[in-house]
């Protein structure tokens, strides 16, 4: 038997951070935008005749083998794949091979999309009955286990889904949204929007835990912003569902220059440098994706300078990733 499983990995428009349990209870409530893009996690796997755990990551080249899922590392290069395994401990021996199209630290939810696709994979195996809240539920969970802090759930649903998610977190876990014309939005988003990567990775952990830890300390400054951001993420929503595209390269923006000061090293010279070529080329607006210090940005640009923004990003050092919209989200093939 062999089972394929594809998630895309997102653009966060708006309201990072506000997505992590339990920091959005804390906060009466918080909101993500995100859309999933072409850029995916991928996992096979395939049974095999012995008892052996085969765990192979092709982007990283890295494996290990294993014959007993008990002995499966919790951390290191494919600690998360081992605690997935352990959590669903498939009974036969089988091999997982994994790939990442983005780039190491990209600030992409990568790692958590591969996170989700491997539990879909060894959920397959099992015949087990199973609902998108569930692997998200699990995947949350494994991941703060693996990086000892709090996490996100932005991430896990957009590789569930695809698409565009509005996401409101609460006392009822999450409800996602979408929007009333969504292939026309999609189209646009996808026509306005470069997606670069700068060079630098990032551990979007740390970033997180320390404005999530500044919270709980009752930090005023830092819960003023967290629910500046949620807000200005749910005005992102509106914009969208009422067709008001005008309005998002400053609510982008906004949020971008409100999360910028959440914590240091959230933005860092080489970002610096990025926006400020982009702008000069006549981008609208900049943001980093995910929580900062490196990663990947978006730039939203008027269709007539694209190609210019581009070009001023790419001689200012960063790598453009050409992507489209993911509508379909998680996808799943047996043989």
């Amino acid at each position: 038997m062999e089972i394929t499983v594809t998630t895309p990995n997102r653009i966060d428009l708006a309201g990072g951070t506000t997505d992590i349990h339990p920091l959005y209870l804390l906060m009466e409530g918080g909101c993500t935008v995100n859309v999933a893009v072409s850029i995916h996690s991928r996992v096979s796997l395939r049974t095999l005749e012995g008892p052996h755990i085969r765990i192979s990551s092709e982007d990283m080249a890295y494996s290990l083998e294993k014959a007993d899922p008990k002995d499966l590392p919790l951390d290191g290069p494919l600690g998360l794949i081992g605690r997935a395994v352990r959590a669903l401990p498939p009974g036969r021996g089988i091999e997982i091979v994994t790939h990442n199209e983005a780039p190491a630290g990209s600030g992409l939810g990568a790692s958590s999309a591969l996170l989700v696709a491997v539990l879909a994979a060894l959920l397959q195996l099992q015949g087990a009955r199973y609902s998108p809240r569930n692997i998200i539920r699990l995947a949350t969970n494994i991941e703060t286990a693996a990086i000892m802090v709090p996490t996100g759930k932005q991430d896990h649903i957009a590789a569930v889904y695809g698409g565009i998610s509005a996401i409101e977190f609460g006392y009822q876990d999450f409800e996602r949204k979408t929007v009333r014309d969504e292939s026309r939005i999609l189209e646009h988003l996808q026509e306005t929007l470069v997606l670069t990567y700068t060079g630098d990775g990032r551990f979007s952990g740390m970033n997180n835990w320390e404005v999530t830890k500044r919270f709980i300390d009752n930090d005023e400054e830092i819960r003023t912003k967290l629910v500046q951001i949620r807000n200005v993420a749910r005005s992102v929503y509106y914009a969208l569902d009422e067709d008001r595209y005008d309005d998002l390269p400053a609510l982008i923006q906004q949020e971008w220059e409100i999360r910028r000061t959440l914590a240091p090293g959230i933005s860092t010279p080489r970002i610096e440098a990025l926006t400020e070529a982009a702008c000069s080329a006549g981008a609208l607006a900049n943001k980093v994706c995910g929580a900062g210090g490196g990663g990947c940005m978006i730039t939203v640009v008027p269709r007539d300078k694209r190609a210019a923004v581009s070009e001023a990003l790419e001689a200012a050092g960063g790598k453009l990733m050409p992507f489209k919209i993911d509508r379909h989200g998680l996808v799943l093939s047996q043989q």
